[in-house]
């Protein structure tokens, strides 16, 4: 009996409280994160020699590479997938990898498989619009990805 009075005091705790998410966010606009938290990568382009080691190192396989050459090529992040490690930092042979160090971005990015895919860098013949189509796919694919799960979901 006392556990059922706990968590029915606990219900209505929440319940006048609202959702916690709006809580969490004005906490976090009160007290921001500190300045050296880890968050998505970004590639200096200019230093990137498409060698693939950060591709290699990451352990949660969000990094994908796609080249012709070592002049012409994309790499891109599937953001939800990154747990902000820092490896591909550590371990880039040019420093041309950097943890973007800016809370607001670190925070407010989605979780939406369609469009969490992002460029981090296109050089070459990749540039412009093969970059471009490229992600659209990507988008498309986690768009069926997410129809799939949709549908598993509902038992069709």
């Amino acid at each position: 009996m006392k556990k059922i009075l706990v968590m029915t005091g606990e219900v209505l705790k929440n319940q006048a409280k609202g959702p916690v998410t709006k809580h969490v966010l004005k906490r976090l606009e009160e007290n921001p994160p500190p300045e050296d938290i880890r968050t998505i990568p970004v590639i200096i382009e200019d230093r990137c020699i498409l060698c693939g080691m950060c591709v290699n190192v990451c352990p949660t396989n969000c990094l994908e590479i796609e080249k012709d050459d070592k002049e012409n090529g994309m790499i891109w992040i599937l953001t939800p997938q990154c747990m902000w490690c820092g490896h591909c930092q550590t371990y880039c042979p040019k420093d041309a990898i950097h943890i973007d160090r800016n809370p607001a971005t670190s925070v407010l990015f989605s979780y939406n498989v369609r469009q969490d895919y992002a460029m981090l860098t296109a050089k070459g013949s990749f540039k412009g619009e093969k970059a471009d189509k490229k992600i659209e796919e990507k988008i498309a694919e986690g768009g069926k990805k997410l129809e799939e799960l949709e549908k598993f979901r509902s038992g069709n």
